[in-house]
């Protein structure tokens, strides 16, 4: 989770970036996990201070750690190309109405179901 720039006898100086936060976390190592790594391992003189590790690289390591749940994937199906706002408004309310909806665009007439629903809306077009 960091890449060391020097080696001393008594510490080593690392460089902590948001990239090599991320592949630790990558590879299942957690921010408590990483904090409490560099608390264990704290030159002496840093021991004095409290708290040992700095809020604002406490609070960067966990905020790093929320990117990766920020987002999530889920298979979908796109439908455009409606002919008619009618037709658009019966396939949008059909696939609410079921619970597949994953995203739409009432404007552009662009709707997005869940691999699920899939094949129930793709009935309500044939």
């Amino acid at each position: 989770f960091a890449e060391t720039l020097h080696r001393f006898e008594s510490f080593v100086v690392g460089h902590i970036t948001r990239e090599s936060v991320q592949m630790a976390l990558q590879n299942g190592i957690s921010a408590k996990q990483i904090l409490d790594f560099l608390e264990s391992h704290a030159h002496p003189q840093m021991l004095k201070s409290k708290p040992v590790i700095a809020p604002t690289v406490t609070d960067q390591l966990y905020l790093w750690e929320m990117e990766r749940s920020r987002l999530s994937t889920e298979e979908g199906v796109l439908y455009s190309q409606f002919l008619s706002d009618a037709d658009f408004k019966v396939v949008h309310e059909y696939a609410q109405n079921i619970g597949c909806v994953n995203w739409s665009n009432i404007q552009k007439r662009l709707l997005v179901v869940n691999k699920k629903g899939h094949g129930d809306v793709k009935k309500v077009l044939e």
